[in-house]
């Protein structure tokens, strides 16, 4: 069951709603998906969800740039909360929501690394029996040429990667959905229990560049976060959470 993202581009000159079927790579503690063996690498661009302080936490990721997409702005099936110096997602109802950030355009990088770890993950969800679902995926968007989605109802998107963490996915390997599957690359990073918190680096200079067959990999135009439980059992009930991105020179 392949996740549908709809993602507003609004630094592409028009405004895009791109549908995407999508999940993530991971590497955790447990296992290493890619690695870059420097870990004192220079960051050069961090969003940071433990500086919370009061109010509105949909008002304090807007402050970072999220904008709210289908079920994400429904808080009857989403639970946006913070704590522990991280953001929590819990989905509460089967549902498909995403939070997009338009406003990273980052020319100099090599590598993304995430803090995060799981609540709960979906229940019967698996990329290895095409139950496509997540408790929490971060995409990554890459230049703004817009790729075939292979569907003429779905609108065109750039080239994207995903990052997931799942309970039984392959560490590292490169899942590619039911549309996009010129553009589109879905990484599990890792399979921690629920609650352990995990840091996951994935080189994505080196990722593109196999995956797409290109020789230069173009700007990161955008980071997206995104919950798919559409298909899970148990009510459609996950959790998950998100210390930091940060992208690394």
């Amino acid at each position: 069951m392949e996740k549908k993202i709809v993602i507003r581009l609004c630094a592409l000159s028009v405004l895009a709603v791109l549908v995407i079927e999508a999940n993530w790579i991971c590497f955790c503690v447990s296992g290493i998906a890619e690695t870059t063996p420097d870990t004192f690498q220079k960051v050069n661009y961090f969003i940071d969800f433990s500086d919370y302080e009061s109010g509105s936490v949909d008002n304090w990721l807007t402050s970072k740039g999220f904008k709210f997409e289908r079920d994400a702005r429904d808080h009857r099936k989403l639970d946006l909360d913070v704590g522990e110096n991280r953001v929590i997602l819990e989905a509460n109802w089967p549902m498909f929501g995403i939070m997009v950030n338009e406003g990273v355009d980052l020319e100099e990088f090599t590598s993304i690394r995430l803090e995060w770890g799981i609540i709960k993950y979906p229940e019967g969800a698996s990329w290895e029996n095409k139950v496509r679902n997540e408790a929490l995926m971060v995409i990554v968007f890459f230049g703004y040429d817009k790729m075939s989605s292979g569907h003429l109802l779905i609108p065109n998107s750039p080239y994207f990667i995903g990052f997931f963490l799942g309970r039984e996915e392959v560490i590292g390997k490169e899942y590619v959905g039911r549309y996009f599957k010129k553009s589109g690359r879905y990484v599990c990073l890792g399979n921690p229990i629920p609650g352990e918190t995990v840091i996951s680096e994935y080189n994505l200079v080196s990722a593109f560049k196999r995956e797409y067959e290109k020789d230069e990999v173009p700007l990161i135009t955008g980071v997206a976060l995104a919950i798919d439980t559409t298909k899970a059992k148990d009510g459609g009930k996950a959790g998950a959470y998100l210390k930091s991105i940060e992208f690394l020179e």
